[in-house]
C-alpha cells in the first residue's frame, strides 16, 4: 500500500501522468483531508480536481478515515492538516511508501521511520520501469515548473546529470 499528499496527486494530473501512479502501485490511499484538498477545484472545473475526482469515483485512490495521533498533531505550526492526517494513517497502516513534497512533511515523517519519496521519484521510477522515456521525463520536469512545482536549481541540474547516466 502506498499513501500520498495532495501535491504529488495535484501536479502528476497537470501533467496528465496520474496515471503512473496505478500502473506503478495499482492502488493509492489518501485521508480525507487531503481528498479536500485535492478536490476543492473542482466547482471551478479545474483539470486537475477533475482527474483525481475520477480516479477515486473510478476506486483506484482510496479515502480512509483517521484519528489524528497527538504525537503527529504536535507538529501542527510546521505542517498542514492534510500532512498531518497522512502521517497519521501511515502510523496506523504501515505503507511501503508515502508521497509527500514538502520537505517539513518529509522529515517528520521520515523521523517515524517512513520510507518517503515525491513526484520527481515517480516520473524517475517510471522511466526506469520503461513506462516512459528519458526525454519524457525532462518533459514532464520542465511542465511541473511551469505550472508551479517548486525545485531548486541544484536539484535540478543533479536530476539532468542523473538522468543523462541513466
Amino acid at each position: 500500500m502506498i499513501l500520498s499528499n495532495a501535491t504529488p496527486l495535484i501536479y502528476l494530473a497537470k501533467i496528465g501522468k496520474l496515471d503512473l501512479l496505478r500502473s506503478l502501485y495499482k492502488e493509492v490511499s489518501i485521508p480525507e483531508e487531503v481528498y479536500k484538498e485535492v478536490v476543492k477545484g473542482k466547482e471551478d472545473k479545474f483539470f486537475d480536481a477533475l482527474i483525481i475526482d475520477k480516479s477515486i469515483k473510478d476506486g483506484w485512490i482510496k479515502i480512509k478515515k483517521v484519528k489524528v495521533k497527538k504525537e503527529i498533531e504536535s507538529f501542527a505550526s510546521e505542517i498542514d492538516l492534510g500532512e498531518i492526517e497522512l502521517i497519521s494513517l501511515a502510523t496506523e497502516t504501515k505503507p511501503y511508501l508515502i508521497l509527500i513534497d514538502d520537505a517539513s512533511a518529509r522529515a517528520i515523517a521520515e523521523s517515524f521511520g517512513f520510507n518517503v519519496k515525491g513526484t520527481i521519484y515517480v516520473l524517475l521510477r517510471a522511466y526506469k520501469k520503461k513506462m516512459i522515456s528519458k526525454k519524457e521525463v525532462k518533459e514532464f520536469v520542465n511542465k511541473l515548473i511551469i505550472f508551479g512545482f517548486r525545485i531548486s536549481q541544484e536539484f535540478y541540474v543533479e536530476l539532468l546529470d542523473e538522468l543523462d547516466k541513466m
